[in-house]
């Protein structure tokens, strides 16, 4: 007896609780599975954070007690460790549904915390054009810096600011007791010499 499969917003009809399309999309997830639970061990272990030897306690050179695991990927391990390998079968349970989406939950976490979250990517030139047509005021480098670490994503120090200055490739703004600089200047120069 056809009706609608069980995954929400599907209108697919099937026999089973999944219907062609949500079996195929489930297989997909089911095949990242073992590869993440191989992943997983060297997370779990906190091998992909270097940590140096001889800073122990004990102070001869040896490293001190190892790291703690990292418990959530041991119980992601062990979740995955429960996965079927086949979505059809899954198809056939009533529970198909809700298990496929504690399937895919599940992968993405465990593929997060193997990867690392993805990197932002920030428009330095569309940021700039911003900040010109913004026309702020000149700032103190103590107020600059995590202004442009927030608003901006460029990431800097109160020394390269004072070495681009020496070395003429930035010029204060205003110097009322303590030298401003204008945001779009600061980038401006981070984009042509900063970022070497």
């Amino acid at each position: 007896m056809s009706h609608e499969c069980t995954t929400d917003g599907c209108l697919n009809h099937t026999d089973t609780y999944l219907c062609p399309q949500c079996v195929r999309d489930l297989q997909a997830w089911l095949d990242k599975v073992p590869t993440l639970i191989t992943a997983l061990t060297v997370t779990i272990a906190k091998l992909d954070h270097v940590r140096p030897v001889g800073g122990g306690w004990n102070g001869g050179g040896k490293p001190g007690s190892a790291a703690p695991l990292n418990l959530d990927a041991l119980q992601l391990q062990e979740n995955l460790k429960s996965v079927g390998t086949s979505a059809k079968d899954y198809a056939h349970d009533e529970r198909a549904a809700g298990l496929a989406w504690l399937i895919q939950d599940w992968v993405t976490k465990a593929e997060l915390l193997v990867s690392g979250p993805e990197a932002e990517m920030v428009d330095h030139a569309a940021n700039k054009a911003k900040l010109k047509a913004a026309n702020l005021q000149p700032m103190p480098t103590r107020q600059l810096l995590p202004w442009l670490r927030d608003k901006a994503g460029v990431h800097l120090i109160s020394q390269r600011i004072r070495d681009w200055v020496r070395d003429g490739h930035l010029k204060a703004a205003s110097n009322d007791g303590q030298p401003a600089y204008h945001p779009a200047d600061v980038i401006d120069v981070w984009q042509r010499i900063g970022r070497k």
